[in-house]
């Protein structure tokens, strides 16, 4: 029954891929990874672009138009190579985000041009911690082994 579930799983991201890129036209890399409870907007589908091996998680929020700059303006949203958008996240219109950038769970991305190799995790009432990318490799594997011994 699990194999059953994960083809299915795997045929619906499949044909979710096919209608974002070929219906819709957004510009996603075969090798991302979106959830499919993550929400592109479908405003202005075109202008969404997203880099190859990028994992952009359920709940996650990529907007594309801003009707408070004026009436109906539709801007581009990059997100680069290798990046990960923690649940919840909401990546506001015209925003280009670098490579190899990590965003927790739950924040509200308004910062114009991430640079390579930013890590913003933490809450969104308390402290912005930003680390290096060694300081967060480690940390990630913390996380890995401490998840494997629960």
């Amino acid at each position: 029954m699990s194999q059953l579930r994960t083809l299915i799983r795997r045929i619906i991201i499949i044909l979710k891929h096919f209608f974002q890129t070929k219906v819709y036209g957004m510009h996603i890399h075969p090798t991302a990874l979106i959830s499919l409870k993550a929400q592109l907007d479908k405003t202005n589908p075109k202008g969404i672009y997203v880099g190859k091996k990028t994992v952009i998680t359920g709940g996650v929020v990529v907007l594309t138009h801003n009707y408070v700059m004026g009436n109906g303006t539709f801007v581009d949203t990059k997100i680069g190579d290798n990046v990960f958008i923690g649940t919840g996240s909401i990546i506001m219109p015209g925003l280009t985000i670098g490579n190899n950038i990590i965003i927790g769970a739950g924040w509200l991305v308004i910062r114009q041009n991430l640079s390579e190799k930013t890590q913003i995790l933490g809450s969104m009432g308390s402290s912005l911690f930003v680390f290096a990318q060694s300081d967060c490799l480690r940390l990630m594997t913390t996380l890995a082994v401490y998840s494997e011994q629960s």
